[in-house]
Parts: C-alpha cells; sequence; structure tokens
C-alpha cells in the first residue's frame, strides 16, 4: 500500500512528516510520495516523489493507493476530493502517533489529526477533515465534511461544525454551540453562540461580521 498526500506545499510537507511517524507506528505503507498537478511528474519534494494525479492514474494499481489531501482551504478540500472520487481513488487517514484519540470516534477517510491533538470520545469527524497541531475536540462533538481545525483550536462538548467550515487559529468554541456550513471562523475569535451558514465570524464574543461570498480563507 502507498500513501499519497495531495498537494506538495507547506501543509503537505507537514502531512508528510506526520504519515512517516504514523508509518513508523503502524507499518500499513510501503511509501509515502505527493500529488501535485503543477509539479513536475517524477520530480523530487521534501525527500520524496512527487506525481501528477494522471501519473498516479496510470503508474499505480488503485487498489494500492490511499490519498490525503493537504490542502488548507475547505473549498479546494471538497474539490480535490470530487476530483478523486470521480476517478475511484480511495482515501486514507493520517493520524500521528501522538494525538489522544479515543477509540470511540467515528473517523470518516481522508482525515487528518497533526500532532498533540486531542480528540475525544463519540466524535464524529466527517470525510476529508484536517484537525492540525495541538486542537482539541470535546466528546460528542461532530465535525462535517471537508472541515479544517486550525492549530490550538478548542471546540467544547457537543459542539456541530458544519461541511467546509474553517475554524481559525486559536478559537475557542463554546460546548454545544452549532456553527453552520461554510463559515469561517477568525483567529482567537471566541464562539459563544450560534453562527449561521455562509458567514465570517470574529472577535470575543464573536460575531458574524458578513458573509463568506467568496468561501476563500486565504486570499491571494
Amino acid at each position: 500500500m502507498k500513501m499519497f498526500i495531495y498537494c506538495a506545499g507547506g501543509f503537505g510537507r507537514e502531512v508528510y512528516d506526520v504519515a512517516l511517524r504514523a508509518n513508523q507506528a503502524h507499518g500499513r505503507w510501503d511509501a509515502v510520495y505527493f500529488i501535485d498537478d503543477y509539479a513536475a511528474s517524477g520530480s523530487d519534494f521534501y525527500g520524496t516523489r512527487v506525481y501528477t494525479l494522471d501519473a498516479v492514474l496510470r503508474q499505480f494499481d488503485a487498489a494500492e493507493v490511499e490519498v490525503v489531501i493537504a490542502n488548507g482551504e475547505p473549498l479546494y478540500r471538497q474539490r480535490i476530493h470530487d476530483k478523486l472520487a470521480a476517478h475511484g481513488v480511495r482515501l486514507g487517514a493520517v493520524i500521528d502517533s501522538s494525538a489522544a484519540f479515543s477509540s470511540q470516534c467515528a473517523v470518516a477517510p481522508g482525515t487528518i489529526v497533526a500532532p498533540f491533538c486531542q480528540v475525544s470520545g463519540l466524535v464524529k469527524l466527517g470525510r476529508n477533515v484536517a484537525v492540525n497541531t495541538q486542537a482539541i475536540v470535546g466528546h460528542d462533538v461532530q465535525l462535517g465534511d471537508h472541515c479544517v481545525v486550525s492549530s490550538m483550536v478548542n471546540i467544547g462538548g457537543g459542539a456541530r461544525i458544519g461541511d467546509n467550515s474553517y475554524l481559525g487559529m486559536g478559537a475557542l468554541i463554546k460546548e454545544g454551540v452549532n456553527i453552520g456550513r461554510e463559515v469561517i471562523i477568525g483567529m482567537g475569535a471566541v464562539v459563544y453562540n450560534d453562527i449561521p451558514d455562509g458567514m465570517i465570524a470574529l472577535g470575543n464574543p464573536a460575531r458574524p461580521m458578513r458573509p463568506n461570498v467568496d468561501k476563500l480563507v486565504f486570499k491571494k
């Protein structure tokens, strides 16, 4: 079995290191590579090989391939996920060996859990979710598909986060709060109350400031 990390960038390098540590603990993969459609297929990146998706489909047996998506934009995570699904490519999971991860969690394919996270009992992680370094996900939390939880976020028990939402670094989410789909929670925000779909919320207490029109976190 081979693990491919889709997107050869900064987050990709972090996920690659997580995959190596996870593989030392569990020995699931005989190699870890990158996929990047903007790189020269067969070139080297971060000490391993990078391929385009077309090259992977041509050169590897689909039954021996797993992929996780190392992109920090929920919108792009969904688009890449849908492209992989259209080609019948299977999602894997990369969970750092240092994470305190309850055995009573429901983890969907595509999950990434970075170092020193805590994921508590009866948490439900949707498809293609990324939980970054030192985040805390409390009991009974539900995270929708393609969500990104940034470093040092703390999500209180029973909170619900809708599909394609992004929680910025250091955000605090009160227990039982419902955050809608396609929501961006700003860095350091403290969320005491529900946030409706499609909004950008900032501050302490966090308030919806404007609609999330273009659905992008990192505007370049």
